[in-house]
C-alpha cells in the first residue's frame, strides 16, 4: 500500500513521493473499499458547499399527479457543490489529527436507491429491498483518496490555481466523478462539480437560508405536463431545454460563489453546507476566477451544459471540455464558441448521431478544436463506476478498455489540451516533468502547432465519422481542427 511521507512545516511544498496505481483490481473497490490514488503531484482536498443565489423559477412545466397550485418549473435559490482542490496536509496540523485521506463517496445511499429505481420505474417496495441486496455491499463504506475539508495549498512558486467547473450526466451526481475531479485537482486545478437540482439526478436536497429542506428526485417527462402548451411534449427533449436552462443558472451561480470565495470573507451565516466553522481565509486571492480564465466541462449532459454556456453572454470561459456531449439537447444550434474545446468521446457515441451533430456543432467553433474518441469504451467509462464494480460486470456492458486505462488517455489529452506541467508519480517513486507550461489561450502559433503534434502522437488521425469498430481497443482517434 502506498504511504505519504510528512513534510515539515515551513518547508518548501515538495511533489510527495508516492507511488500510482497503473491498474485497478479485476474485482473493482469490492475489498479494498477506495478508489484509485490520484496520479498527480499535489494531495487533494474536499469541501462541500451550499450557499444562497438569487431565488429564480425556471420552467413551464407540472407534475401531473401532483394538484398544486405552485407555479409550475423548480425553484432553485441555492447552489451546491463540492471543490476538489491542492490542498496542504502534514501529520503535525491540528487539522490532520483524527483524520485521514478519505471521503465518502455516497453520503445519501437510501433516497438515491430510490432515485434510480424511480428513473427505471421500478418503485414497487419490493423491487426496491431487493436492489439493496447487490447495492449496499457495493458502495456502503466507499472512499475516495481526497482530504475532507483540508486547508488549500498556497502555490509553490507564486501565482493562482485554474478553475474548473464540471457538469454531471443525466442519472448521475457531483459525486459520480470523483476520480476526475480528484485527477485534474493533483494536477493544480481547483475543481468545482456542481450538484444539479434539475430533476436529471437520482435525489438531491436542498436547503434553504432558513434551514428548509426540500428534496428534488428525478423527473421523468412521462409524469409532466405543460399547461401552457396545447399539444404536449412527445418525448423528453423539452424537459431537457427546461433542465439546460437550470443548469445555466446553477453553473452561473456556482462560479458567483467561487468569486466570494476568492474575494475573502466567504463563509458564516450564509455558509449552508460548508461547516461555519472552517478558515477560507487561505483561500482568498488564490484562484484564477475573472472572465476568460475559467474552463468549463462536463459528462453528457454536463458536456451540453458547457457547450450552450460557452455560446451565453454571461459566460466567457477559458476552454470548454466535453466528454459525450448530448448534442441533440442543442438543436437546433444557432451559437458560435469562440474559446478553445476539447471533446473526448466513447466508441458508443462515437458510433452515434450525436457525433455526427458534433462534427456539425464544430464548424462553429471560431478558434482551435479537437475530437477524440476512444476505441473499446461505453458513455460510462468517464464516471466513478466502472471502477468500482468488477471488470466481468464493466465487461458485459461492452466496456472493453481497463477502466483505469480510460482516464489515463482523457487526463492526457486533457494535459495536452490544457498545456498543464504535470509531475505525475510514476510506480517507482519518482516525480518526473511531462510538459512545459503555457496557456490555450496563448495565439503563440508553436505552442498550438506543439499540440497538435502531441494530439497526432496520441491516435490515429480521422476524417468523419468513423465505421464501427472504430478500431483497436484503446485506439484514440482524433480530429483536429
Amino acid at each position: 500500500m502506498s504511504t505519504v511521507k510528512p513534510q515539515p512545516i515551513g518547508s518548501e511544498p515538495k511533489a510527495p513521493k508516492v507511488s500510482s496505481p497503473s491498474s485497478h483490481s479485476r474485482f473493482g473497490t469490492l475489498w479494498s473499499r477506495r478508489l484509485p490514488l490520484y496520479s498527480g503531484e499535489h494531495d487533494v482536498g474536499v469541501l462541500d458547499i451550499e450557499y444562497p443565489i438569487a431565488r429564480q423559477r425556471i420552467g413551464s412545466f407540472r407534475h401531473k399527479k401532483l394538484h398544486t397550485s405552485e407555479p409550475a418549473g423548480i425553484e432553485i435559490d441555492t447552489v451546491l457543490f463540492s471543490l476538489f482542490y491542492p490542498c496542504n496536509v502534514s501529520y503535525e496540523s491540528t487539522w490532520e489529527k483524527g483524520r485521514g485521506r478519505g471521503a465518502l463517496w455516497f453520503p445519501r445511499f437510501g433516497p438515491t436507491i430510490a432515485g434510480f429505481l424511480q428513473m427505471a420505474g421500478k418503485e414497487n417496495w419490493l423491487v426496491k429491498y431487493l436492489a439493496y441486496i447487490p447495492a449496499f455491499p457495493a458502495v456502503h463504506g466507499l472512499k475516495f483518496p481526497a482530504y475532507q475539508r483540508a486547508p488549500l495549498l498556497s502555490k509553490p512558486g507564486g501565482g493562482k490555481w485554474p478553475v474548473i467547473i464540471f457538469s454531471h450526466g443525466v442519472g448521475c451526481s457531483r459525486l459520480m466523478y470523483t476520480h476526475i475531479c480528484g485527477e485534474l485537482a493533483s494536477r493544480g486545478y481547483v475543481v468545482a462539480a456542481v450538484e444539479h437540482r434539475d430533476g436529471t439526478g437520482p435525489s438531491t436536497l436542498i436547503t434553504s437560508e432558513d434551514g428548509r429542506e426540500r428534496h428534488v428526485d428525478f423527473l421523468r417527462w412521462g409524469d409532466l405536463e405543460w399547461p401552457d402548451e396545447a399539444e404536449q411534449p412527445a418525448g423528453d427533449t423539452r424537459l431537457r431545454k427546461d433542465q439546460l436552462l437550470i443548469r445555466l443558472a446553477e453553473l452561473q451561480g456556482t462560479l458567483d460563489t467561487v468569486r466570494k470565495i476568492t474575494q475573502g470573507g466567504f463563509g458564516g451565516s450564509h455558509c449552508l453546507k460548508a461547516s461555519r466553522t472552517y478558515d477560507f481565509g487561505p483561500w482568498t486571492d488564490q484562484l484564477q476566477i475573472e472572465d476568460g480564465t475559467v474552463c468549463l466541462a462536463g459528462h453528457s449532459f454536463g458536456g451540453t451544459a458547457a457547450i450552450a454556456a460557452a455560446a451565453d453572454p454571461r459566460f466567457s470561459p477559458r476552454c470548454i471540455i466535453a466528454l459525450d456531449p448530448a448534442v441533440q439537447r442543442l438543436e437546433p444550434w444557432k451559437g458560435t464558441i469562440k474559446c478553445p474545446v476539447l471533446s473526448v468521446n466513447s466508441e458508443e457515441f462515437t458510433d452515434s448521431d450525436d457525433y455526427d451533430r458534433l462534427l456539425g456543432l464544430c464548424n462553429t467553433v471560431t478558434n482551435e478544436k479537437h475530437i477524440l474518441s476512444i476505441a473499446g469504451t461505453t458513455h460510462p467509462s468517464f464516471s466513478d463506476v466502472f471502477l468500482i464494480v468488477p471488470s466481468s460486470i464493466a465487461h458485459t456492458t461492452g466496456l472493453h478498455l481497463p477502466p483505469y486505462q480510460v482516464f489515463v488517455t482523457t487526463l492526457e489529452a486533457i494535459d495536452i489540451f490544457l498545456d498543464t506541467p504535470v509531475e505525475r508519480r510514476s510506480t517507482d517513486n519518482k516525480v518526473e516533468q511531462v510538459v512545459p507550461t503555457t496557456t490555450i489561450a496563448s495565439e503563440d502559433e508553436a505552442a498550438l502547432q506543439r499540440r497538435r503534434e502531441r494530439f497526432l502522437a496520441l491516435g490515429r488521425q480521422v476524417n468523419g465519422r468513423p465505421k464501427k469498430p472504430i478500431g483497436h481497443v484503446g485506439e484514440v482517434l482524433i480530429q483536429i481542427g
